[in-house]
């Protein structure tokens, strides 16, 4: 291996030599030292072989003691490519001054990136970053990455902790946000039936209940009222004084947010369907990518096939482009095209098959409805009749029992009649 990287810094030559002393000629060549490698015979009296630029001369020699001679076919390695590169200045000149560009672009961030905000906006700390000195266009070599992170935790005090990687042209800002606790609301609500059920349980942890086990309820009904009216004063009896008293006025309304958990039955419906013969087309898993660089109008592929080895496929187009920096727009993009191979089909499924496949579409369907708190008691499938049709249809119905209630705070209007 490091006799043929030598060989190629130096220089070798493909030969093609031919005479009746051939093997002599190979054989007192190694004897005197030449290296030689991929010798190919040809015919008997006729070889391909190759030898370094600076035993040329002595194998001319040889060849004459041995009455063989041979001629040139090719040349390589460092020397030759740099004679080529010598008469094409103008492509030398190209070449060099593109790895400049690149190097020069590869110094600076083209890309930013946030990670990990779910409340405060991207755009703010886009803006934020960029007055700190960390934007598209800044060179990476003068980024203060200490500095930019502490003058963001500064100007937004929602951010706890601020990390700055910078990988290659982009630089990925990660914030972890600060968990802001709202203060408890204690303004007077109701609590509203959220859909329809029937109530199974309530439990009443402040207000007063209007509604009892086993009545039915649809949305929007009162369930529980934050209105409390005084307790009416007990009857006096027979005391005859105290009935010529006047009556007494009643206390005041007291007004409060509703609280408790009413539970309730409340159905769900899905629906599912299975055609009994289903074609079609389907990607087989073969994939081929094509990588090309767009300048202006022209396209030039980096890597991958220029004819698609596909007869049938679906085509996923990525593109990339460098951001405008300042008023410096450069019009490169870098486009990723995925050609899948797709292949037509036509399934026949039984009809036990297709009611199976409906029925758990019709369930996957009406579970993707629930809450997170309903349980599930009992489940109820009905299959669709439907003459004819190459269509199975499914109906699944789940009985759930759930938290229902809803805060709803009381009104202006509801607050004064009070």
């Amino acid at each position: 291996m490091l006799a043929r990287l030598w060989s190629f810094i130096t220089g070798y030559v493909s030969l093609v030599v031919e005479g009746k002393n051939l093997e002599k000629l190979i054989n007192m060549a190694v004897s005197r030292g030449l290296y030689l490698w991929d010798v190919k015979w040809i015919n008997p009296g006729k070889a391909r072989v190759k030898l370094r630029l600076n035993g040329f001369r002595a194998l001319r020699h040889i060849g004459r003691r041995t009455d063989c001679r041979f001629r040139i076919v090719g040349r390589g390695g460092v020397p030759f490519r740099i004679a080529r590169m010598k008469k094409r200045k103008v492509l030398l000149a190209g070449a060099v001054l593109s790895a400049l560009v690149v190097y020069l672009l590869s110094s600076f961030i083209w890309f930013v990136e946030i990670k990990g905000n779910e409340n405060i906006p991207r755009e703010k700390l886009l803006k934020t970053a960029e007055a700190a000195g960390l934007s598209m266009g800044t060179l990476k070599s003068g980024l203060d990455k200490d500095g930019v992170e502490k003058y963001i935790r500064n100007e937004i005090p929602e951010v706890s902790w601020v990390g700055i990687t910078v990988t290659g042209t982009r630089a990925v800002i990660e914030i972890a946000e600060k968990v802001i606790v709202p203060p408890a609301d204690n303004s007077p609500a109701n609590v509203i039936a959220a859909k329809d059920g029937l109530i199974q349980e309530i439990l009443v942890l402040r207000g007063k209940p209007v509604v009892s086990e086993g009545d039915m309820v649809k949305k929007g009904d009162l369930l529980i009222t934050g209105v409390i009216e005084p307790e009416p004063e007990p009857e006096p009896g027979d005391n005859t004084e105290t009935d010529e008293e006047e009556e007494q006025p009643p206390g005041p309304v007291e007004l409060v947010r509703a609280r408790g958990i009413v539970r309730a039955k409340v159905w769900y419906e899905g629906y599912g369907e299975c055609r009994l013969v289903d074609a079609g087309t389907r990607r087989t898993g073969k994939k081929v990518q094509v990588l090309s660089i767009r300048v202006f109008d022209k396209e030039f592929v980096v890597k991958g096939p220029r004819a698609i080895p596909f007869q049938s496929h679906v085509t996923d187009t990525n593109v990339k482009r460098i951001p405008a920096w300042r008023n410096l727009s450069i019009p490169v993009e870098l486009v990723t095209q995925s050609y899948y191979e797709v292949e037509s089909y036509r399934d026949i499924i039984g009809i036990t098959q297709a009611k199976k496949i409906a029925g758990e579409r019709a369930l996957a369907g009406v579970k993707a409805k629930l809450p997170d708190d309903a349980r599930i008691v009992k489940e109820i499938s009905e299959e669709i009749p439907a003459r004819g049709s190459n269509v199975v249809r499914v109906k699944k119905v789940l009985e759930t029992v759930e938290d229902i209630g809803r805060t709803e705070p009381l009104t202006e209007k509801q607050q004064q009649l009070n």
